[in-house]
């Protein structure tokens, strides 16, 4: 990776290829171009204008995967309007304020709990290819706090440190999730929130890998393949770089 690359990475973006498929860490890319036009997120102004007061300065998180966050809230809800919701790398907090938005709408009881260290990337291993640790450490819980708080939310618990090792003991132990949000950018950090959350998330409830499928986070991509032939679960890939994890057992 040379010096442009990295600073590309730093600032949350990616170079892609527009070529023919090609081999990176042992996994094929190519540029992925959807034929299907239907864009449902202009239709929903509610969530256009949430998206706009995050868009440009508290995420990295493009329209397409927000608005999968924003109707997986809608859905998920369905199944207990009560159990709580995780997001693990909030970085500056758009996307936990995309679904406490969308629970106020719902007006459900659900909290959700947004976790990080507030200071980079922790726990890169040799599964990462392109990490080292400390990326995306331009944030901090004030700046998170103040998003949140202007914008009348009161349904967010912040956990500030590693996740689940220094924080989760803030999350009372009989606590039930219908929706984790897991965009840690790299394999261990994955793995462990992973194995904390799957006992206390209910049937029906899921499991969304941001990175999936980005050439900058192979870790990611590596750990759900990893779990597709698992009978307790159902895996999806969708195109926009999440990876679905339903709980059916």
């Amino acid at each position: 990776m040379n010096l442009i690359q990295k600073k590309i990475l730093r600032l949350g973006y990616n170079l892609v290829r527009l070529s023919k498929p090609y081999k990176k860490n042992n996994l094929t890319y190519s540029r992925v171009l959807p034929l299907a036009i239907y864009s449902p997120w202009y239709d929903d102004k509610i969530f256009q204008d949430t998206y706009k007061k995050i868009a440009t300065k508290y995420t990295l998180v493009d329209e397409f995967r927000c608005f999968e966050l924003w109707k997986l809230i809608e859905q998920t809800n369905k199944l207990d309007e009560t159990a709580a919701v995780l997001e693990v790398g909030v970085w500056r907090g758009g996307t936990s304020v995309i679904m406490a938005t969308k629970l106020k709408l719902l007006n459900s009881s659900s909290v959700v709990y947004a976790a990080d260290t507030f200071e980079g990337v922790v726990k890169t291993s040799e599964k990462d290819a392109s990490y080292r640790g400390g990326e995306h450490a331009d944030t901090s819980l004030d700046l998170f706090f103040n998003l949140y708080t202007s914008l009348g939310l009161k349904n967010i618990n912040t956990l500030k440190g590693i996740f689940p090792e220094q924080t989760a003991s803030q999350v009372p132990t009989d606590t039930k999730f219908k929706l984790c949000h897991i965009d840690v950018d790299v394999y261990l950090s994955a793995k462990d929130v992973q194995d904390w959350i799957w006992d206390k998330l209910i049937i029906g409830g899921m499991i969304l890998f941001d990175d999936y499928g980005f050439s900058s986070t192979n870790g990611i991509t590596n750990f759900v393949n990893e779990q597709m032939l698992l009978n307790d679960r159902v895996i999806l890939h969708n195109l926009n770089g999440h990876a679905v994890i339903i709980k059916i057992k």
